[in-house]
């Protein structure tokens, strides 16, 4: 491997004489100007998000050079790690952990998903398993849409944590297990100025047919979600995306009853954040009934007896 990037800086910092924060910085500037975004600190990977696609960075090309090779044959990259702990996982039969940590919009979701790519590809082809890599893969668009939002700082920000658990057996990914913690509920209710709700609830009414079915109106129309500013997103496209969840839904195995069910829970909470009050402290009661009829209805239970809960 070259010690150095296209600017002069070491791929590795531990190779820099007498350390400091300024020396650190420089050094990934140096690398963030030639378009190369990671950097070793011995074992440890650092990235920093380059805001744009990298043409030839990623791929079933960029993945074979990495393919039983040592972090030092290559240049940094996640997929050197992803390496690692495969191997070592495959050869030592041992657990392997890769932990993912930055700040909002440092591309924690991104590499993360890098990592399940390269795992992945390093799976045989038979049904069974790839079978269970499409579920594993095909679990991000889901995470995506239910779990991240457009903030101040990312227009694609993760607001949970999540614990990801990949079995293997003889190497081959034999199932999985994903534990979501942490998640900011308060969004749903109440976002700061310039952020957006969770996607799916933008994803969900970009389906006019959907919505139609489902009895929901125009974004503008709804209090979670009717910043206006923020509702249409340059670099996301709620169409495509919805798409994508839909299909990662079958993927998963999520059967069209399932799915329907999802959608009007959706639709239950876009609807009863309308639900307004009149009243005192002591006794007050639903004002307008026709967002509590809708969302009644979208949950199936009975009207009064929902207005009866609400108003206690």
């Amino acid at each position: 491997m070259a010690y150095r990037g296209k600017g002069g800086a070491v791929n590795d910092m531990v190779l820099i004489d007498h350390v400091d924060e300024n020396k650190i910085l420089d050094c990934l500037e140096n690398h963030h100007k030639h378009s190369e975004i990671y950097t070793y600190i011995g074992p440890v990977l650092i990235s920093v998000n380059p805001y744009q696609n990298i043409k030839g960075l990623y791929g079933d090309s960029m993945i074979k050079k990495f393919v039983t090779k040592k972090n030092y044959e290559n240049k940094p990259h996640v997929y050197a790690i992803a390496e690692t702990a495969y191997r070592n996982m495959v050869e030592n039969l041992q657990n392997e952990c890769v932990v993912i940590t930055g700040e909002s919009g440092s591309g924690k979701t991104e590499a993360a998903k890098k990592v399940m790519e390269y795992v992945a590809a390093m799976s045989s082809k038979s049904k069974e398993v790839q079978r269970v890599k499409a579920r594993l893969l095909e679990s991000n668009p889901l995470l995506e849409s239910f779990g991240n939002a457009k903030t101040v700082r990312n227009d694609n920000s993760s607001r949970f944590g999540k614990y990801m658990e990949i079995l293997f057996l003889a190497g081959d990914p034999a199932g999985g297990n994903i534990t979501v913690y942490l998640l900011e509920k308060s969004r749903v209710v109440r976002q700061q100025e310039g952020e957006r709700n969770f996607h799916i609830f933008y994803e969900l009414l970009s389906d006019r047919a959907l919505s139609r079915n489902l009895d929901l109106e125009s974004v503008g129309n709804y209090n979670y979600i009717s910043d206006p500013g923020s509702a249409k997103v340059k670099t996301v496209d709620d169409d495509t995306n919805f798409e994508d969840t839909r299909q990662a839904m079958q993927d998963v195995e999520i059967n069209d009853q399932h799915q329907k069910a999802i959608f009007e829970i959706i639709a239950f909470i876009l609807n009863l954040g309308n639900v307004s009050f009149k009243g005192d402290r002591d006794k007050s009661k639903v004002s307008d009934r026709n967002y509590l009829s809708r969302a009644a209805t979208s949950l199936k239970v009975d009207a009064k007896k929902l207005e009866s809960s609400d108003s206690q």
